[in-house]
């Protein structure tokens, strides 16, 4: 009778367990290129912009957070094939990819674009003109809709690299015919992490051609509501209280 009612005990015990288990969020990771958004090293330890924004969205929470951490071009593939349902990262309706179909309500962060130059041979940038007989470096995987015409027609030769690292390598060795377009706060993020002379370049705006847009969230399309309803609401309650900014300054 004993090993009945222990039985018992367990499977009440297990089945408990499964009931109150916590929810899967798959949340998915650009590798190596999108710091300072998302940090992350080697797939297994994560922190960043986003990914603090989202940690604390789901705090305390019954969710559980599953990363999943591939190159540009793969996330984007295993995103549009919903490999994993209820999957979050971040994006921007200015995209025009899966990563601007369904977006958090409000947005946590305010993109804008610089144009990185050696500063051996520095050249003030007013307009597309000031670029003529220059290569523009660009990351590999990223779209660049607002250059596109410029790289069609030929007024722009387009130079791709992997990372930044290899960024600032063709800068350096093809000062006065080269220039880097970036984002601001990754361009900034990635030459002090590189530990990286920021007096060594010429920093100016680009705004001009990609004019400033919002960063959000971006969730899966198909996404259950009731959780899409959480997180915006967990959002606004972390704007209030200032801890989206307090997250933003962090970097």
């Amino acid at each position: 009778m004993k090993k009945h009612i222990l039985a018992l005990s367990l499977i009440g015990l297990l089945s408990t367990g499964s009931l109150s288990a916590a929810e899967p969020i798959h949340y998915y990771v650009i590798e190596k290129q999108a710091q300072p958004f998302q940090i992350e090293d080697g797939g297994i330890t994560h922190r960043g912009i986003v990914t603090d924004i989202v940690k604390a969205v789901f705090q305390d929470s019954d969710y559980e957070l599953k990363y999943h951490t591939y190159p540009f071009n793969r996330m984007i593939t295993q995103l549009e094939a919903r490999e994993e349902p209820n999957w979050i990262t971040y994006g921007s309706p200015s995209w025009g990819n899966i990563q601007s179909k369904n977006l958090s309500e409000i947005p946590i962060y305010n993109v804008k674009h610089s144009l990185l130059s050696s500063s051996k041979e520095p050249f003030q940038f007013q307009d597309m003109d000031d670029l003529d007989n220059k290569a523009v470096v660009l990351l590999l995987g990223f779209e660049y809709p607002n250059l596109e015409p410029y790289i069609q027609q030929g007024k722009l030769e387009e130079v791709r690299v992997k990372d930044y690292t290899a960024a600032f390598r063709v800068l350096n060795r093809i000062p006065g015919h080269t220039v880097f377009v970036e984002m601001e706060s990754r361009v900034k993020y990635n030459l002090d992490i590189q530990k990286l002379d920021r007096d060594a370049y010429q920093l100016q705006s680009f705004s001009s051609v990609i004019p400033d847009y919002p960063i959000h969230l971006a969730f899966d399309p198909e996404m259950d509501q009731q959780l899409q309803g959480f997180i915006n609401k967990r959002l606004k309650t972390l704007q209030s209280s200032g801890e989206l900014a307090n997250i933003i300054s962090n970097y």
